[in-house]
């Protein structure tokens, strides 16, 4: 603690400020910032010019070509998702044109009754399906005819 008090007693007799500025400082400061600019100013090539004006051109490019990319690929993606709905006109066309030959009006009567039979069948069985369901529940067979 003396130790302490004493080397603030001796600071506290001092009013001399620790810090200076050399001498001749601001008078030079001027000289030695313009000299520092200058060796730090670099010159560019003509190429390095050239290149700092069409980098946002080339930029700018190439955005425009990758936006185009993504929106070819989306519109492909999109419509190679869609699910065709039955022949399409060329298969009809070929149908109709080059194997109408091989096919007699018998057979045209044929698959649109083979369709045909297909749905009833597909009915047949879902009211069965229905009657065996209401059977196994003990339904009154009275409703289930007024139902029918």
């Amino acid at each position: 603690m003396k130790n302490k008090n004493k080397t603030l007693k001796e600071l506290k007799g001092h009013n001399k400020n620790p810090f200076s500025v050399p001498e001749g400082y601001f008078e030079n400061f001027p000289s030695k910032m313009q000299e520092r600019i200058i060796s730090e100013t670099k010159e560019y090539t003509w190429f390095a010019k050239l290149i700092g004006y069409v980098k946002p051109q080339f930029a700018l490019g190439f955005m425009i070509i990758a936006f185009g990319v993504i929106g070819y690929t989306a519109v492909n993606f999109i419509l190679s998702n869609k699910v065709p709905d039955g022949i399409d006109n060329d298969m009809f066309t070929r149908i109709i044109e080059v194997d109408a030959s091989e096919y007699s009006e018998q057979h045209f009567i044929d698959v649109l009754l083979e369709n045909e039979k297909k749905i009833e069948k597909k009915k047949k069985e879902e009211t069965d399906f229905y009657i065996n369901y209401l059977v196994d529940e003990d339904i009154d067979y009275g409703t289930l005819i007024d139902e029918l």
